[in-house]
Order: structure tokens, then sequence, then C-alpha cells
């Protein structure tokens, strides 16, 4: 009797349509397309700087973290720095998503190109930008610098690398590259989720505090008095004998005040970024290393040469 031959799962068939071949590769991309994209169109109301961004200004609340529109408001480079990166950043991150789409690959390629480039011409000026506003971002220490400063340099020279073996036709090389630009950029989700386990760990652990300018606090607590009833040590700010002021805030999540909430995730910012990409970079080295083209044509290489030992053995 002739065997009916099994049907493929409904999720094989979601994964087929699309133009993955392997369920692990759908699925990964489903990750990234969730994290990446799903935190992009949270974001897609921060375009409106003064209603969604930070919207305390208008009479609402702040999708920003606690006293980052101190900066933002002020018109300037700060201003502008972040205004740059949102309007390029969103865009860029939704279409980049799509290139990963195989069938979009093979069904539209002129179109997959050209969205390609548009994507990267995006997402350069999205990157210098988190240049310019790092200085201040989350705290703008040290760690958070140099954090953005190592994922900018990464995003931007595999990018390079990327749509210069596109240009040279090197499709493997090109998959690889665009991989660890956009793979590695989704580190900025991975890092929201150990700013979130680590904000709750520190604040029940306490004792932890962070240094944060008055001129600030003062924008946080909405005037002299709230600010001076506080942190007295501000005097001197409000006298203009140090306008440089800063003072030592208590950094915990376990409170209503928003000075000390924003304080314990500026504190924790740089380095929850650094482990991140550390967990991004080699996540990404290791799924291309299993991947590529190479290793699985060495390997099916190396089962023939096998077959073929064994097979001169037997004789």
């Amino acid at each position: 009797m002739a065997q009916t031959a099994a049907q493929p799962s409904y999720a094989a068939k979601v994964y087929k349509a699309v133009g993955f071949t392997k369920a692990y590769n759908f699925w990964l991309w489903a990750s990234l397309s969730l994290g990446l994209g799903g935190f992009t169109m949270l974001r897609l109301r921060f375009l409106d700087l003064y209603g969604g961004l930070c919207g305390r200004a208008t009479g609402g609340s702040d999708g920003a973290v606690p006293g980052e529109c101190f900066y933002y408001l002020q018109p300037g480079r700060y201003q502008l720095g972040i205004m740059v990166h949102l309007a390029c950043v969103l865009p860029a991150s939704l279409m980049a998503l799509a290139q990963f789409v195989p069938a979009f690959r093979r069904r539209a390629l002129g179109a997959h190109r050209v969205n390609g480039y548009v994507a990267t011409a995006l997402a350069v000026p999205a990157t210098l930008s988190t240049l310019v506003i790092a200085r201040r971002a989350m705290g703008g220490g040290l760690d958070t610098q140099s954090m953005v400063g190592l994922l900018a340099i990464i995003f931007l020279y595999a990018n390079f690398r990327g749509i210069s073996s596109a240009r040279r036709h090197q499709v493997e090389q090109h998959r690889a590259w665009m991989l660890r630009a956009w793979v590695n950029a989704g580190a900025i989700v991975t890092m929201r989720v150990i700013i979130t386990l680590s904000v709750m760990f520190m604040s029940y652990s306490g004792g932890y505090y962070y240094v944060q300018p008055c001129a600030k606090l003062e924008h946080m607590l909405e005037g002299r008095n709230a600010t001076l009833t506080q942190y007295p040590e501000c005097a001197p700010f409000f006298s203009g004998e140090d306008p440089d002021r800063h003072v030592a805030v208590r950094a915990t999540v376990f409170t209503d005040s928003l000075v000390e909430k924003g304080s314990m995730i500026n504190l924790v910012f740089g380095t929850s970024g650094w482990l991140a990409i550390f967990i991004h970079v080699i996540g990404t080295e290791i799924y291309l290393y299993y991947t590529s083209t190479e290793r699985k044509t060495a390997k099916s290489v190396k089962i023939q040469q096998k077959g073929v030992n064994g097979a001169l053995k037997a004789e």
C-alpha cells in the first residue's frame, strides 16, 4: 500500500511562505523582528518631541527616562541630536527587518537593494547623532559614552563592509556583515532587559548613589524651593556661586521619586549596554559560524570523503 506523504505543519507552512528553509532561521528572525520591531514601534510616538518624548512640557508625561528631557528641551546640539536620531533610526530599523526576509530578496531583488541603501543612508546619521548626545544621555558617564562609541563603530563598520561586499557581488559576505550590523544593533533591546533586572537587584541591595547636576534636579522637581528642600547642597547653584554644582542622589526604583528612579537607571545604563553588546557579538559570531556556506560545504566534503574511504576499506 502506498504511504501518504506527511503534511507539513502549520509552522513549516509559515516559515516556508516567507522563504525560510530552516525553522531555527525563521524563529531567530522572528525574535529579532519582535524585539527590534516592537521596540521601534513603541517609540514612534517619540517623533513628537513635546507630545511623546517630553510630554511633561505640554502637561502630559515624559516617555523618556526621568531627567533626560532637561537636555532635549533646550535648543542646541542635544535637542538636534535626539531629533535626528529618532527621525532616522526608527524608519531605518523597520526597513532593515524586511531585508532579512528571504522571500523579499528573491522575489523583489531591486526593491531589496533600494530598501537596503535607504536603510543604510538613514542609519548613518542615526548612529552619528548618538555620539552627539552621548555626553549627556543617561547621565553621560564614561561607561555610557564608551559603550555608545563602541556600538557605533561596530555598526558603521559592519554596514560599510556589508555594502562593499554587495557591490562586489559577494553575497555570503554581504549577508554576514549586515547580520552583524543589525543583530548587534539589537543590543539596545537586550540592554533594556538587563537594565530592568539590574535596577531591581541593586535597589533591593540598597546603598547606591549617583551624582546629578542641580540644574537637572531643578528641572525634574519643577522649582527652586522643592529642590532646596530635598537637596540643600544645591544652595551654591542657586546663589550663583557654583553654576555647575552636582550632588549625590540616592539611586533606587523602590520609591515615588522620579529623581531617584532616574538616577538608578543612569547608574546601570552603561554597564548594561556593555554586557548586551558582548552577548550579541558572541551570539552573532556563533550563528554565522554554524550557518556559513563555506563550513557546510567543508562538512559535506568531509562526509563524502569518509564514505569513499569506507568503501575503499570494504573492497
